[in-house]
Protein backbone atom coordinates (compact mmCIF):
# COMPACT_ATOMS: atom_id res chain seq x y z
CA UNK A 1 0.00 0.00 0.00
CA UNK A 2 1.60 2.81 -0.64
CA UNK A 3 0.39 6.78 1.10
CA UNK A 4 -0.02 9.53 -0.90
CA UNK A 5 1.61 12.63 0.96
CA UNK A 6 -0.15 16.08 0.05
CA UNK A 7 1.89 19.01 0.18
CA UNK A 8 0.13 22.22 1.55
CA UNK A 9 -0.70 24.86 -1.45
CA UNK A 10 1.59 27.37 -2.07
CA UNK A 11 -0.27 30.26 -1.77
CA UNK A 12 0.18 33.11 -3.91
CA UNK A 13 1.45 36.39 -3.16
CA UNK A 14 -0.64 39.49 -3.14
CA UNK A 15 0.23 41.86 -5.32
CA UNK A 16 1.01 45.64 -3.77
CA UNK A 17 -2.19 46.78 -4.76
CA UNK A 18 -4.24 44.49 -2.96
CA UNK A 19 -1.78 44.32 -0.19
CA UNK A 20 -2.44 47.99 -0.02
CA UNK A 21 -6.33 47.57 0.43
CA UNK A 22 -6.01 45.00 3.06
CA UNK A 23 -4.13 47.06 5.17
CA UNK A 24 -6.24 50.12 4.11
CA UNK A 25 -9.31 47.97 5.46
CA UNK A 26 -7.66 46.84 8.54
CA UNK A 27 -6.63 50.63 10.08
CA UNK A 28 -9.90 52.12 8.55
CA UNK A 29 -12.57 49.60 10.51
CA UNK A 30 -11.29 50.51 14.02
CA UNK A 31 -11.80 54.05 13.21
CA UNK A 32 -15.19 54.00 11.93
CA UNK A 33 -15.97 52.09 15.43
CA UNK A 34 -14.11 54.57 17.74
CA UNK A 35 -16.12 57.10 15.74
CA UNK A 36 -19.45 55.84 16.62
CA UNK A 37 -18.32 55.31 20.50
CA UNK A 38 -17.68 58.83 20.61
CA UNK A 39 -21.01 60.07 18.56
CA UNK A 40 -22.72 58.19 21.11
CA UNK A 41 -20.52 59.49 23.85
CA UNK A 42 -21.41 63.29 22.90
CA UNK A 43 -24.98 62.95 23.33
CA UNK A 44 -25.67 66.34 25.28
CA UNK A 45 -27.51 65.80 28.96
CA UNK A 46 -30.59 67.29 26.84
CA UNK A 47 -30.64 65.13 24.58
CA UNK A 48 -30.47 62.09 27.06
CA UNK A 49 -33.54 63.52 28.95
CA UNK A 50 -35.20 63.78 26.03
CA UNK A 51 -34.59 60.18 25.25
CA UNK A 52 -35.42 59.00 28.12
CA UNK A 53 -39.08 61.26 28.57
CA UNK A 54 -39.86 59.27 24.82
CA UNK A 55 -39.18 55.90 26.25
CA UNK A 56 -41.34 56.61 29.49
CA UNK A 57 -43.98 57.90 27.45
CA UNK A 58 -44.31 55.07 24.97
CA UNK A 59 -44.77 53.04 28.40
CA UNK A 60 -47.04 54.82 29.44
CA UNK A 61 -49.08 54.21 26.45
CA UNK A 62 -48.25 50.76 26.33
CA UNK A 63 -49.39 50.38 30.23
CA UNK A 64 -52.41 52.75 29.16
CA UNK A 65 -53.57 50.20 26.14
CA UNK A 66 -52.84 46.47 28.46
CA UNK A 67 -55.25 48.46 31.03
CA UNK A 68 -57.85 48.83 28.82
CA UNK A 69 -57.62 45.35 27.10
CA UNK A 70 -58.16 44.22 30.61
CA UNK A 71 -60.94 45.83 31.71
CA UNK A 72 -63.02 45.23 28.52
CA UNK A 73 -62.30 41.63 28.60
CA UNK A 74 -63.63 41.67 32.39
CA UNK A 75 -66.56 43.96 31.73
CA UNK A 76 -67.03 41.01 28.44
CA UNK A 77 -67.25 38.50 31.59
CA UNK A 78 -69.38 40.74 34.02
CA UNK A 79 -72.09 40.88 31.01
CA UNK A 80 -71.80 37.07 30.25
CA UNK A 81 -72.43 36.08 34.16
CA UNK A 82 -75.07 38.47 34.88
CA UNK A 83 -76.71 37.34 31.45
CA UNK A 84 -76.73 34.06 33.44
CA UNK A 85 -77.98 34.98 36.41
CA UNK A 86 -80.74 36.67 35.36
CA UNK A 87 -81.78 33.82 32.89
CA UNK A 88 -81.54 36.40 29.94
CA UNK A 89 -81.28 34.19 26.84
CA UNK A 90 -79.79 35.14 23.66
CA UNK A 91 -83.26 35.52 22.51
CA UNK A 92 -84.43 37.81 25.04
CA UNK A 93 -81.66 40.06 24.38
CA UNK A 94 -82.86 40.52 20.69
CA UNK A 95 -85.95 41.57 21.66
CA UNK A 96 -84.76 44.52 24.22
CA UNK A 97 -83.44 47.77 23.51
CA UNK A 98 -80.42 48.02 25.64
CA UNK A 99 -76.67 49.96 25.08
CA UNK A 100 -74.26 47.81 23.52
CA UNK A 101 -71.73 51.07 23.46
CA UNK A 102 -71.56 54.31 25.98
CA UNK A 103 -70.47 57.41 24.05
CA UNK A 104 -68.87 60.51 25.88
CA UNK A 105 -69.62 63.33 24.06
CA UNK A 106 -67.06 65.99 22.52
CA UNK A 107 -69.03 68.57 24.98
CA UNK A 108 -67.58 67.33 27.92
CA UNK A 109 -65.43 69.29 30.08
CA UNK A 110 -64.20 71.71 32.25
CA UNK A 111 -67.40 74.09 33.48
CA UNK A 112 -67.65 77.54 36.07
CA UNK A 113 -69.87 78.00 38.33
CA UNK A 114 -68.79 80.85 40.67
CA UNK A 115 -67.38 83.26 38.19
CA UNK A 116 -64.23 83.04 39.48
CA UNK A 117 -60.99 81.85 37.55
CA UNK A 118 -60.74 78.41 36.66
CA UNK A 119 -63.10 75.69 36.29
CA UNK A 120 -64.73 74.49 39.29
CA UNK A 121 -64.70 70.57 38.06
CA UNK A 122 -66.44 68.96 34.92
CA UNK A 123 -68.92 68.18 33.13
CA UNK A 124 -69.76 64.75 31.24
CA UNK A 125 -71.98 64.18 28.73
CA UNK A 126 -72.90 60.41 28.17
CA UNK A 127 -74.95 58.98 25.50
CA UNK A 128 -75.93 55.34 25.68
CA UNK A 129 -75.92 53.44 22.16
CA UNK A 130 -77.70 50.54 21.31
CA UNK A 131 -76.81 47.97 18.35
CA UNK A 132 -78.20 50.28 15.58
CA UNK A 133 -76.60 53.80 16.93
CA UNK A 134 -79.21 55.14 18.36
CA UNK A 135 -79.15 56.88 21.38
CA UNK A 136 -81.39 55.31 24.04
CA UNK A 137 -83.29 57.29 27.58
CA UNK A 138 -82.55 54.12 29.80
CA UNK A 139 -82.23 53.95 33.52
CA UNK A 140 -78.49 52.85 35.06
CA UNK A 141 -76.34 53.18 37.74
CA UNK A 142 -73.30 55.41 36.72
CA UNK A 143 -70.04 55.67 37.89
CA UNK A 144 -67.29 58.30 36.98
CA UNK A 145 -63.68 58.30 37.54
CA UNK A 146 -61.49 61.26 36.59
CA UNK A 147 -57.48 61.34 36.56
CA UNK A 148 -54.61 63.89 36.05
CA UNK A 149 -52.98 61.49 33.91
CA UNK A 150 -49.82 63.68 33.60
CA UNK A 151 -49.54 63.75 37.37
CA UNK A 152 -47.31 61.10 39.11
CA UNK A 153 -49.30 57.44 39.64
CA UNK A 154 -49.46 57.93 43.40
CA UNK A 155 -50.92 62.00 42.31
CA UNK A 156 -53.41 61.11 39.24
CA UNK A 157 -56.45 60.21 40.49
CA UNK A 158 -58.98 63.23 40.96
CA UNK A 159 -62.16 61.43 42.04
CA UNK A 160 -65.15 59.06 41.63
CA UNK A 161 -68.72 60.19 41.36
CA UNK A 162 -71.73 57.35 41.39
CA UNK A 163 -74.78 58.40 39.94
CA UNK A 164 -77.43 55.63 41.04
CA UNK A 165 -80.54 54.53 39.03
CA UNK A 166 -83.16 56.48 41.70
CA UNK A 167 -81.44 59.76 40.32
CA UNK A 168 -80.55 59.06 36.75
CA UNK A 169 -83.59 60.09 34.81
CA UNK A 170 -83.19 63.89 36.42
CA UNK A 171 -80.14 64.25 34.42
CA UNK A 172 -81.46 63.50 31.21
CA UNK A 173 -81.78 66.26 28.52
CA UNK A 174 -83.35 65.37 25.47
CA UNK A 175 -84.65 68.67 23.20
CA UNK A 176 -83.28 70.33 20.49
CA UNK A 177 -81.15 66.91 19.23
CA UNK A 178 -79.51 67.16 22.99
CA UNK A 179 -80.24 63.77 23.64
CA UNK A 180 -78.07 62.43 26.42
CA UNK A 181 -77.19 62.48 30.43
CA UNK A 182 -75.43 65.86 31.79
CA UNK A 183 -73.23 65.08 34.93
CA UNK A 184 -71.44 67.40 36.76
CA UNK A 185 -68.52 66.59 38.82
CA UNK A 186 -67.06 69.07 40.79
CA UNK A 187 -63.58 69.13 41.94
CA UNK A 188 -63.42 67.34 45.58
CA UNK A 189 -59.36 68.45 46.77
CA UNK A 190 -58.79 71.67 44.36
CA UNK A 191 -58.48 71.33 40.45
CA UNK A 192 -56.03 69.10 38.76
CA UNK A 193 -52.00 70.39 38.37
CA UNK A 194 -52.80 70.16 34.69
CA UNK A 195 -55.34 70.65 32.14
CA UNK A 196 -55.90 67.69 30.88
CA UNK A 197 -58.62 65.33 32.43
CA UNK A 198 -59.19 61.53 31.79
CA UNK A 199 -62.35 60.80 32.05
CA UNK A 200 -63.65 56.99 32.57
CA UNK A 201 -67.37 55.83 32.71
CA UNK A 202 -69.06 52.51 33.22
CA UNK A 203 -72.72 52.00 33.04
CA UNK A 204 -74.95 49.25 34.27
CA UNK A 205 -77.70 48.82 32.44
CA UNK A 206 -80.91 48.16 35.00
CA UNK A 207 -82.99 45.76 33.17
CA UNK A 208 -80.21 43.41 31.74
CA UNK A 209 -77.44 44.11 34.10
CA UNK A 210 -75.33 44.79 31.32
CA UNK A 211 -72.23 46.71 31.64
CA UNK A 212 -70.36 49.14 28.98
CA UNK A 213 -67.83 51.83 29.31
CA UNK A 214 -66.30 54.61 27.59
CA UNK A 215 -63.03 56.58 28.18
CA UNK A 216 -62.14 59.99 26.76
CA UNK A 217 -59.90 62.96 27.88
CA UNK A 218 -61.16 66.65 27.88
CA UNK A 219 -59.76 70.00 28.52
CA UNK A 220 -60.12 72.37 31.80
CA UNK A 221 -59.22 75.81 32.85
CA UNK A 222 -56.31 76.20 35.33
CA UNK A 223 -56.72 78.87 37.53
CA UNK A 224 -54.09 81.79 37.23
CA UNK A 225 -51.12 80.94 39.29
Amino acid sequence: MHVVRSTPAQTRPKSEPEARATGFRAGWLPLVLAGALLAVGCESPAELQMRKEIGDLRQTVKDRDNQLAAQKAALEETNRQLAVARSISEDDLKKLFYPERLEIDKLTGGYDSDGKPGDDGVVVYLKPIDKDGDVLKVPGDITIQLYDLAAPPAQNFIGEYKVSVDQVAKLWHGKLWTNHYAIKCPWPHGPPKHPEVTVRVLFVDYLTKRVVSAQSTCTVKLPAE
